[in-house]
């Protein structure tokens, strides 16, 4: 996943690093700073193979991050022949518009007391793969900030999970534990992100200088 939401990662720098996920058959899924149609329409064009939008609280903005992500029938998103997701023109658009509907992850978010108490009409829109658990935020809005492992945080995704399930929708979730890793595997989560670059170096970094540094 690459983040645009919270790390330094500009409009410029983004198309080399889906092509260097591509290169390396990695599929990269773009995590844009906010539901924006042109941030969101810029990841697309470039050929990131999803989307991942943040701060999905109600049923009308999950609607617009579809409308923004799908071409017709699903949506409206903006629509140039001569990007590098439709091959530079070398697609035709019977063939673009299908391969971005059915083959483009959309990725939606829920991060906040607001999108659990509207999550059941947010999971009726059409067009979204996946459903998101932001726990930091999450465990924000709960009242108990940055206790992503607190009770009150699993029982509002085991509820997400139990109605993503009924309607055949994949919940994922981020994680900084390997335990907790293992606890959302457990409930039903199928779209894990595990910790990130700099936590994987910043410990085996610690870990180098305790064996050295005696």
């Amino acid at each position: 996943m690459i983040d645009c939401e919270h790390a330094p990662i500009t409009a410029a720098l983004l198309p080399g690093m889906i092509r260097a996920a591509t290169a390396a058959g990695i599929p990269a899924i773009v995590r844009v700073a906010a539901s924006e149609p042109s941030a969101i329409q810029h990841a697309l064009d470039a050929g990131a193979s999803g989307v991942q939008i943040p701060q999905i609280a109600s049923v009308e903005a999950a609607a617009a991050a579809v409308a923004a992500s799908r071409f017709h029938p699903l949506g409206a998103r903006g629509f140039n022949p001569f990007v590098r997701a439709a091959d530079f023109s070398a697609s035709t658009t019977t063939e673009f518009f299908a391969r971005a509907n059915n083959e483009v992850a959309l990725i939606l978010q829920v991060e906040s007391a607001a999108g659990i108490a509207a999550v059941d009409g947010i999971l009726d829109v059409a067009g979204i793969d996946v459903l998101f658990i932001g726990p930091y935020d999450l465990s924000q809005s709960l009242g108990i900030p940055g206790q992503t492992s607190h009770a009150r945080v699993f029982e509002a995704a085991e509820q997400i999970i139990k109605s993503a399930e009924a309607r055949d929708v994949a919940v994922g979730v981020f994680t900084n534990s390997e335990q907790d890793a293992q606890r959302w595997l457990d409930i039903g989560v199928r779209y894990l992100c595990l910790s990130v670059d700099t936590v994987f170096l910043l410990n085996a970094l610690r870990a180098a200088v305790t064996r050295f540094c005696r």
